[in-house]
This record gives C-alpha cells, structure tokens and sequence, in this order.
C-alpha cells in the first residue's frame, strides 16, 4: 500500500493512498462527509477488493483527513475536481484501466455530480448510505446559531462528532444548493447499485428509495442498519456485495 500526493487544480495537495498492482479494474473510494480515507469501511475495501483482483485508490476530500486545507477548500466542485485528479492519475499509469466507485454519503453525492457533469462510459458506482438529499439535509443543520456564526466569523461547525473539525461556509452552502441530484441524474450515465440501512437517521432511507425508484437503481436495505452500516455482519455482507458487483466490471 503506497501513500502518494496529487497535486490539485486549486493548488493544494490531495493525500492518497493506493492498493493496486497494475489490475484492469481499479475502484476509487469516496469517504463520506468528516470521515477520511482511512475510515474503517475505506480501509476494509481496501483489504477485500484486491483479493478479488480489484485495485483500490482511496483519498481525501479536500478539509478532510490529511488534506491541508480548511474551510476555504471545502466546495462542491473542489470535490469532484478532487475525484477527476484522481481518475486521471490512475488513467496516466493505466490508460485502459476500467474506473469504478466505492463511495459512501457525501462521497456517493459527489460521485453522483461527477458523472453528471461530465459522464463517464460505461461508469459504474456502489454507492452505501448515499446522501442524495445533500443539500436537504445540510439545510436543516442552519438554524439562527449557524446563522449568527456564518456572520461572525464566516463558517459554523455542525454539531456532530466527526474524525475532524467541520467547517461550512455560505460558498459550500450555495455550492449544495446548486448540487440537486434529482434535477441532473439520469440512469443512462451509470450502473448503480446501492445499500442503505432502515434505521439511517443521518440519511434517511425514504430519499434513497424514492431515488432509486426513479432512476432504476438496485437498493438492498439493511433492515436494522444506521449510516455506518458496521452492524453485526453488515459490513461483510457490504463487501460481498461490493465484491459481486466490481467483479462485473
């Protein structure tokens, strides 16, 4: 497993991590909002796909993890221009490489956005606790101490225990508002296929479903499951899942 440095198109460094041997198939991991590449879902893909002749990139979104920004580098099209430095570097070492997705909330919403903006052949994507309501549900988290921060002093920090500080300025809430995955998807520009858990309280299942409903994506529920879908046995039957479906690629 190799760490590396991308050089991004906004001049920071991206941290990455590789676990690929000149494999065909190389799967990007897309950690979710204020995890990090080194999440413990991130680190099992890690172990598992490359057992399955699968390779595995993983990195950090920019305000994430390693990444050496903060709040200023935290937007939505930062992201997914993160998500293409990735790509690329990966199509520089293997041209003919076959790209797929392991992403998980708010890395499914940007992997999402990704393949609208610009739309990949053949592009296929896992997609676990995806947070296609993003910018519904970021909404909901500013109320009038949010407010009162983001005049004083720019941003307000969510309250929720992540791996990292999280800082949300108006720029990345404009940017969500933008960002509606509804609005752009269409089931031409990707294979889907997507687990969710029915107890979610962070992403709540009724989005995901009314989603996949409508794009004719493949939903498998964890009935007793929650966003981190690290129950008894859930995260192995995720991988097994993951592994059937990269294994098609």
């Amino acid at each position: 497993m190799m760490q590396t440095w991308l050089k991004s198109r906004h001049g920071y460094e991206i941290p990455c991590r590789w676990n690929w041997d000149g494999q065909e198939q190389v799967v990007i991991v897309c950690h979710g909002f204020g995890s990090s590449k080194e999440s413990p879902m991130a680190q099992a893909v890690a172990k598992e796909l490359p057992r399955l002749g699968v390779g595995v990139v993983r990195f950090d979104f920019p305000a994430h993890g390693e990444s050496p920004v903060w709040q200023e580098g935290l937007r939505v099209p930062y992201c997914i221009d993160d998500l293409e430095t990735v790509e690329q570097a990966v199509l520089s070492k293997a041209p003919g490489a076959e790209i797929g997705y392991f992403s998980s909330s708010f890395g499914a919403y940007i992997t999402l956005l990704r393949l609208i903006r610009d739309p990949r052949k053949k592009a296929r994507g896992f997609l676990r606790s995806a947070a296609v309501t993003m910018p519904t549900l970021v909404a909901e988290w500013v109320d009038d101490q949010a407010q009162a921060d983001l005049a004083r002093q720019g941003y307000f920090v969510p309250a929720y225990d992540y791996v990292r500080q999280m800082r949300l300025t108006d720029a990345f809430l404009q940017d969500l508002q933008r960002g509606d995955i509804f609005a752009g998807w269409r089931p031409e520009l990707a294979e889907l296929a997507m687990v969710h858990g029915r107890q979610d309280s962070v992403v709540p299942v009724a989005g995901v479903r009314r989603f996949a409903q409508r794009f004719g994506a493949h939903l498998t529920e964890f009935p007793h499951g929650d966003h981190g879908l690290m129950g008894a046995g859930e995260a192995e039957e995720v991988l097994a899942l993951a592994g059937a479906f990269f294994q098609r690629l």
